[in-house]
């Protein structure tokens, strides 16, 4: 299932590309969702216990329809994880944008810290994390 989510997390970043990737970092530093068309994120605090997408208290859900995707997908994951993924997408696109890092670093460290993240972040920069 991991592998799945991941591809999927993988391909929001890429539907949404480049050139929209620093204000996703930013919304999500920010705890909030972002998106477009089919293609979307949204934080577990954004939902209230009756409604029907609730998810739990914390997390983050993507949301994939038609035509991304051939049929309606959704991925909820922890903090850790989005971290986690963050840190290899971050990685790969620094290695393609590496003016932007200090940028990027300065979300990653928003997102540590507003999820209480306890891993480390640092870049490579031949475009991975270590």
């Amino acid at each position: 299932m991991e592998d799945k989510n991941k591809k999927l997390v993988n391909y929001y970043f890429q539907v949404l590309g480049d050139d929209r990737f620093l204000k996703v970092l930013e919304k999500l530093a920010g705890g909030e969702g972002y998106g477009i068309e089919h293609v979307w994120c949204v934080f577990a605090e954004d939902y209230e216990e009756w409604e029907e997408d609730y998810f739990g208290d914390e997390g983050i859900a993507f949301y994939f329809d038609y035509p991304a995707v051939e049929e309606d997908e959704e991925v909820i994951i922890d903090y850790e994880t989005l971290f986690i993924y963050l840190k290899e997408i971050t990685g790969d696109y620094i290695a393609r944008h590496p003016e932007n890092e200090s940028e990027i670093e300065k979300y990653m460290n928003k997102i540590k810290e507003r999820y209480q993240i306890k891993k480390s972040w640092k870049v490579n920069h031949l475009g991975g994390n270590q």
